[in-house]
């Protein structure tokens, strides 16, 4: 009566009948049947999720079966407590239970291969949620030779499939290509279409490792429709998942959402905790690419919660590396490289290198926002030799393309230049466009931008805006639209500057970026320092340094700096500006940013001249060429030297000038000789001019005296003029 219940589903009736079935075979002396009642009560509990009930009624089983010495059943119940501590991510236990099952088959008189096989299967198992791959292969490996005696071809391929999952997490491509289909091949012998399914799920994590994107999408969709016919929801889940993946890749976040929801519906549904915290983990990654970073890190920390409860240490790994990301992009830069370190000591323990490179590459640029230039190249540097070591194409080109955006950052043009050029190499051999496209072309217009070839950077901004809005990568998107106002800026465009730097602004709210807020509300008071509204550009500099403090973002901080010296000293507060310019200096030297300190210094110097203090002057002026010059220098043709050189000729006219009332004239003629030499006399000449028609030669407030000294400095650099002409 409670087998038939059991089958037709009625569990109430079941669990009854067995109960008192036990009891009458206890009655009657009949323990193994006794045992067998207990067993199949355990079944029935099992089957209702009442888990602890069902290992207390297997052990009671177990205790059965053990008086009536029937170590074979007592090993089966034994399996079965394993099961379910390992359910319960009891991994001690479970391991426990499945070595002391091991040890009961192997009492059984002329052993008993297949028992053992399962016990060496369910290590392999444990072994695996450890993150012990070497140990989880080595059970595996006697799984399949257990089942391959007892002559169990299902079992001997579920664990060679098994075994193929381990060498594609080591990144052995051809040989679990090879394992998956051997393990097809039997499936499909033996009709066994649930197997189909999962080994047609783990070719496509092959392929989709592989960057094979069309081969994954069509297998993965092969593994959904083959699944849903058996209604076999976890498949099903398992497939969707995959595809989910390969949206996110294309950059079509929208129907990566869709499908990564349709997997969580299902591992929720079927109460499937690995499953649950595998699509919370993908939901948290998607949600970061669109920017919705409160709740991605929601999901991501429930991602990280359910794999801890579980003990499933490769998931931790990728999830906290997921966090600390979302962390970055949020401002929290000290929590941010605390979770990228947890991430990267894990990931080393599990020798897991994909996310030790993700984890360098985060930690990198932590470090770089917080004007730690050294330290962000040693950890970028780290991250794409390893990622070379690994064959991964796009993340080297990733790599590089940080490295070359710190370098144009610290003043060295041709090294940006070479690591670019090596990632463009690097992208040509992709056939699809990833993040890292858009990232190129924004970098390469930084390069160009410092360069002074504003048309190529205007050009190459709004080609990288286009290419993030195509591909969903909002923050991306609005970083090019934020370099592109910088280029308007430049040009002296300050109508269209304004409108720039308030979309970018609004942009960069949307997506939760605060320092990105913080660069938009900077250039908005930039540009009403150009319109010389004081007041307006001094409380904009002090609402982006609020952002950048609060993002811990010194770079930021260095720029803010700069621009509250001039919006100061546009408004007369000298003393307050020379405070502002000293701090700008101090983060710029600090940050190792040459053109940075050189604009300060230029500042600096106006400051010492409005104070008559023209030693000082000169010395900042000096100092500032010699930056400007060192940046220079690091292009490698004269075309580029004179473009770069171009946009600071305001430095060589004052130096020049300071130099003539110092009455150091030849050294005057001598600096403006070598500017013109790569760049031409025009412009130079023509500041000069300008300055002389502002110089006094006439007035009632003016000594005698004063008169004829500003006589004599009009000539004198009249005649400065004219010997740099001829």
């Amino acid at each position: 009566a409670g087998i038939t219940a059991y089958s037709e589903g009625k569990f109430e009736v079941a669990a009854d009948a067995f109960i008192e079935a036990e009891k009458l075979f206890r009655q009657v002396g009949d323990v193994k049947r006794a045992g067998d009642s207990r067993s199949l009560l355990a079944d029935v509990q099992r089957e209702n999720n009442l888990v602890e009930q069902a290992i207390s009624s297997y052990k009671r089983a177990m205790k059965l079966y053990r008086e009536a010495g029937r170590p074979l059943n007592e090993a089966q119940a034994a399996l079965a407590i394993g099961h379910l501590e390992r359910q319960l991510a009891h991994l001690e236990l479970a391991q426990e239970a499945y070595e002391n099952a091991g040890r009961l088959y192997s009492m059984v008189q002329g052993g008993y291969a297949l028992g053992e096989g399962n016990v060496a299967f369910a290590l392999g198992h444990i072994e695996l949620q450890r993150g012990n791959t070497d140990y989880a292969t080595e059970y595996y490996q006697q799984a399949i030779r257990h089942f391959s005696k007892a002559q169990d071809s299902i079992n001997e391929v579920d664990a060679l499939r098994s075994l193929a999952d381990i060498l594609r997490l080591a990144r052995r491509f051809d040989e679990a290509i090879s394992g998956y289909q051997r393990a097809l091949d039997v499936y499909q012998a033996h009709k066994d279409k649930y197997g189909i399914v999962d080994t047609l799920t783990g070719l496509g994590r092959i392929y989709l490792d592989q960057q094979r994107l069309d081969e994954a999408a069509d297998t993965f969709a092969e593994a959904v429709e083959q699944a849903r016919a058996l209604e076999y929801e976890l498949g099903e889940a398992d497939g969707n998942l995959g595809l989910a993946e390969v949206a996110q890749l294309r950059g079509q976040a929208d129907q990566a959402l869709t499908s990564a929801q349709l997997a969580l519906q299902k591992y929720t549904e079927r109460q499937n905790a690995l499953g649950t915290a595998h699509a919370n983990r993908l939901l948290g990654e998607i949600n970061t690419q669109r920017g919705q970073l409160s709740y991605a890190n929601s999901t991501m920390e429930r991602a990280l919660r359910t794999y801890k409860a579980i003990s499933y240490y490769i998931g931790q790994a990728e999830t906290l590396a997921g966090l600390g990301e979302i962390q970055q992009r949020r401002g929290f830069l000290a929590t941010a490289a605390q979770t990228y370190s947890e991430a990267l000591t894990l990931a080393q323990k599990l020798q897991n290198e994909l996310v030790e490179c993700r984890a360098l590459l985060g930690m990198g640029e932590v470090y770089r926002k917080q004007g730690r230039t050294a330290q962000a190249s040693e950890y970028f540097r780290d991250a794409q030799f390893r990622l070379e070591q690994l064959g991964e194409e796009l993340g080297v080109a990733e790599a590089l393309i940080r490295l070359a955006r710190l370098a144009v950052y610290g003043g060295q043009l041709d090294e940006a230049s070479s690591s670019l050029t090596k990632a463009a190499a690097r992208l040509a051999t992709s056939t699809y466009e990833t993040h890292v496209s858009p990232f190129f072309l924004l970098v390469q217009g930084q390069l160009v931008f410092t360069q002074g070839d504003f048309a190529r950077a205007a050009a190459l901004f709004n080609a990288a805006y286009k290419q993030a809005e195509g591909l969903q990568e909002p923050l991306l998107a609005a970083e090019s639209l934020l370099s592109a106002a910088r280029v308007k800026l430049a040009q002296g465009e300050i109508d269209s500057t304004t409108t720039l730097f308030t979309e970018a602004g609004r942009q960069f709210q949307v997506i939760e970026s605060t320092d990105g807020d913080g660069a938009a509300v900077l250039g908005i008071a930039q540009t009403l320092i150009g319109q010389e509204r004081w007041e307006e550009a001094i409380q904009r500099c002090e609402a982006a340094l609020t952002r950048f403090n609060q993002s811990d973002d010194l770079v930021g901080q260095g720029d803010t700096m700069l621009a509250l010296g001039l919006a100061h000293r546009g408004d007369g507060s000298l003393e307050e500006a020379s405070a502002d310019f000293d701090m700008a200096l101090k983060l710029y030297q600090e940050q190792q940013q040459p053109l940075g300190e050189a604009d300060t210094r230029y500042e600096r110097a106006g400051i010492h001249l409005a104070q008559g203090k023209l030693d000082d002057a000169i010395d900042e002026l000096s100092r500032a060429i010699g930056q400007v010059e060192q940046v220079m220098k690091t292009l490698s043709t004269p075309q580029q030297w004179s473009m770069f050189l171009r946009q600071y000729p305001q430095f060589y006219a004052q130096s020049a000038i300071t130099l003539v009332r110092l009455n150091r004239d030849t050294e005057a003629l001598v600096q403006l000789q070598s500017f013109a030499q790569i760049v031409g006399a025009a412009t130079i000449v023509e500041q000069i001019r300008a300055y002389e028609e502002t110089i006094p030669t006439s007035s009632d407030d003016m000594t005698e005296e004063e008169i004829r000294a500003n006589k004599e400095l009009v000539k004198r650099l009249d005649q400065l003029r004219k010997k740099l002409k001829g």
